[in-house]
């Protein structure tokens, strides 16, 4: 399933950027950064759009916090960032409490100054089998800082325990968020549309708040890899 991600329109009311992305026919995933609208669970509810949670995404707030002091998640979000590593616990306490959580969030794969952000720590991520969100921007981050290599890039593309894949341009040093170029010009795209093909949710997370309507639908026509039909549906 095709989501778009509410982070697409960041800063701006909840209840407006969910409805103003709604309009693109597709679900939604809800991420941190929108200004809370007072009854915005019981507007998601009575959408019918389908929806999925991201991170420290709340209902109440602009952005709730992730991991605890003592390492434990404490959201309920489908999918969260792993720490950064600033975070004092990020290398002892936050994995055990993963390890052992009985109903843990996929893990998104990251860029340099998390915890999965480098190649390393993404190999011993799938040699514990653990599911793993691959973000493709974060990725082409990882591997034009040297973060990772082939290799490694050829095994998480054929990971058979993906639950989750993100889309957006960045030139390589930033997470910019930046829109699609067209065709399969942005790195991991053709894979993503393969990915999204086998039923794995692809979240488009580009930031459209320069995007009309219709470049906001051509977007997600190049996410599936149909942009030639100049915006259909």
């Amino acid at each position: 399933m095709l989501f778009v991600a509410m982070s697409c329109l960041q800063g701006r009311p909840m209840a407006g950027a969910f409805d103003e992305l709604a309009r693109l026919g597709v679900a939604l995933q809800l991420t941190p950064g929108n200004l809370p609208t007072p009854g915005f669970e019981a507007h998601v509810a009575a959408s019918g759009v389908p929806a999925r949670r991201h991170h420290g995404f709340s209902f109440e707030r602009r952005r709730a916090d992730v991991w605890s002091a003592g390492g434990a998640c404490l959201v309920s979000s489908e999918s969260v960032h792993p720490p950064e590593d600033g975070e004092g616990f990020a290398r002892r306490a936050w994995r055990a409490w993963y390890d052992a959580a009985p109903d843990r969030p996929v893990l998104e794969v990251m860029y340099p100054g998390y915890a999965l952000g480098c190649g390393d720590e993404v190999l011993a991520a799938m040699d514990a089998r653990l599911p793993l969100a691959v973000d493709v921007s974060h990725v082409f981050i990882q591997r034009t800082q040297g973060a990772m290599d082939d290799r490694t890039w050829r095994r998480l593309a054929g990971y058979d325990r993906i639950a989750e894949v993100h889309v957006s341009a960045n030139a390589g040093r930033h997470d910019t968020h930046q829109p699609l170029a067209p065709g399969d010009a942005t790195f991991g795209l053709a894979w993503a549309r393969e990915q999204l093909r086998a039923g794995v949710p692809v979240v488009l997370e580009c930031y459209m708040h320069r995007l009309t309507h219709d470049e906001r639908r051509r977007q997600l026509d190049t996410v599936r890899g149909d942009a030639a039909r100049g915006g259909a549906a």
